[in-house]
Order: C-alpha cells, then sequence, then structure tokens
C-alpha cells in the first residue's frame, strides 16, 4: 500500500547524533498512519545495518557507498518513494521533527506548493552567520521580486511531482533546499513560511563563512539566468547602453575630445547583451514546449 506521506532523511552525521534522531523518528512514524520514512545513508563511516535494524513496512534504507552530496541524497530519497507529498529534515536535532505532521497536513489541506519551516533561532549564532544570512535573503527577494524570509532552511514540505520538474537543476552538493526555493519562485508558485524553532544543531556545522557566500552568489545568479536570461541580460545590456551615452554627454561637456569609441564600444556590447537575452529566452521557451 503507498503511503500518502514521506520524509527523506539524508544522513552524514556522527553515530550518536544520528541515533538520536533515529529514535524520535522512529516513534512518529509509528504513531503515525500514512506516514512512512526513507534514511539515506550518505557514506558514513558505521554500519547502518545494524543501527537501522527495525522492521517496519514503512522504513526504507538507501546506502550511498561513499558520500555523495546532501543534494543527490534527497534526490534518491525523494525517487524512491511513491508517496504524493514529501517532506525533508535534516538529522542534525536541529529541527522538531513533531512538527512535520501538522506542516504536511496543513500542506495538503492549503493550496500550497512548498511549505518552508522558517527559522527561529533559540540560541545565539556567530554574527557572521546572521548577516550572511540576512544579506542572501535580501539580496535573493531583490533579484526575484518575492520576499524570501529564510531561503535555505533544511526543513520543508512539497509534492514529488514538482520536485521531479527542476530534478536535472538541483545540484548534488549546494544547496537542493534554496535551488528548490528559488525555481518555486522563478515559476510562480505558492511558498508558505511556517515559524518553526530551531536548535543548535548537534555536531559540526558545514556551512563555511568563507566559503558560501560566494556559492551562494553563483546560486542565485545561475537561476535567474536558467528561468529569466531576457533579465538577467537585459538589465546587463540596459546598463552598458546608459553608460555609453553618459560617457558621450560627460566627454562632450567636459573634456576636450569626444569618446565616440568608448561610447560605440560600451553601446554595442549593451546591444549584445540584449540579443544574448533574447537568444537565452528562445532557448528557454523551446525547451519548455
Amino acid at each position: 500500500m503507498t503511503n500518502k506521506y514521506c520524509i527523506v532523511v539524508p544522513v552524514y552525521e556522527k553515530k550518536e547524533v544520528f541515533l538520536n534522531f533515529f529514535e524520535k523518528a522512529k516513534k512518529l512514524i509509528s504513531d503515525n498512519d500514512n506516514f512512512e520514512i526513507i534514511i539515506v545513508n550518505d557514506g558514513n563511516s558505521y554500519d547502518f545495518k545494524d543501527i537501522t535494524n527495525w522492521d517496519n513496512n514503512k522504513f526504507h534504507l538507501i546506502d550511498n557507498q561513499k558520500n555523495l552530496g546532501y543534494g543527490a541524497s534527497i534526490k534518491k530519497g525523494v525517487m524512491k518513494t511513491s508517496s504524493e507529498i514529501v517532506a525533508i529534515i535534516d538529522a542534525d536535532n536541529s529541527y522538531n521533527i513533531d512538527q512535520l505532521i501538522d506542516l504536511m497536513k496543513e500542506f495538503e489541506n492549503n493550496k500550497f506548493d512548498l511549505i518552508v519551516g522558517k527559522r527561529n533561532f533559540k540560541y545565539k549564532d556567530f554574527f557572521l552567520k546572521v548577516i550572511f544570512r540576512k544579506m542572501i535573503n535580501s539580496l535573493s527577494s531583490l533579484i526575484f521580486d518575492y520576499k524570501i524570509k529564510d531561503i535555505n532552511s533544511g526543513l520543508r514540505v512539497f509534492y514529488k511531482k514538482d520536485f521531479e520538474k527542476d530534478i536535472e537543476i538541483f545540484p548534488d552538493q549546494f544547496s537542493l533546499s534554496s535551488t528548490q526555493t528559488l525555481c518555486t519562485i522563478s515559476r510562480n508558485k505558492i511558498i508558505e513560511y511556517i515559524d518553526t524553532d530551531y536548535l543548535k544543531r548537534e555536531g559540526k556545522s558545514k556551512i563555511s563563512v568563507i566559503v558560501d557566500p560566494f556559492k551562494f552568489f553563483y546560486l542565485i545568479f545561475k537561476i535567474f539566468l536558467i528561468f529569466s536570461p531576457m533579465k538577467f541580460f537585459g538589465y546587463i545590456g540596459v546598463f552598458f547602453i546608459l553608460l555609453s551615452f553618459a560617457t558621450l554627454i560627460f566627454s562632450f561637456l567636459f573634456l576636450e575630445n569626444i569618446l565616440d569609441l568608448s561610447f560605440l564600444i560600451l553601446f554595442i556590447s549593451g546591444i549584445n547583451f540584449i540579443f544574448f537575452g533574447l537568444i537565452g529566452e528562445i532557448i528557454r521557451i523551446n525547451k519548455k514546449n
């Protein structure tokens, strides 16, 4: 019998951290009907079969022979389930897994396309991470013209069919959750944010405040380029065209010689960027059809 709801959990944690999570997960699945859970062992060094020796047809284990990454593990889990509604949660005990029951039922009863658990931090996080999160949320909200409250929360509920549409875009490593948020917005679908308590994770955080901001910038512009190539190149093209006229006017008013060559280079560059956008838009439409 196909379960209506599935919880996919990618695991790359210390053994004691996962054991703590797994006991909570077993209770949740045992106490609720129409739920199944898929644990994805993402190349941990310890033996999962001994730990997860649980004779229950609502529990499934996927073993990656090596560490494939957060995104790859989630994709494997989602593709394995036949459930219509899927949730994902981290195994570091930072989220309250019991809240998933209410989130998944609320998701089904409303016309949402994605529910995201907006994290309310119950501890004082490193100030650079706080600044980094605010900056990424603000930048992505500005670019995509959509109020993004928590782009990277690891607690979310969605339809499997929607996930499958963007599975080729979702990265294997960094960062599937952020990519899903931006893809959902780009497809003009509805995101609902639900406040959720976020505790200090057990184990070491994998976020780097030095490297990850650049990864996020790349991710934001990549998704924007995939779904809105005309806007992406068009904005750049218009900037170069305006700059060309500003250069022409400035040189005419304040310099002895008019910078006609600089004007032409900037103007033609702007036109080229706009044509790149048009070509990208044609490719996007043809691929969609």
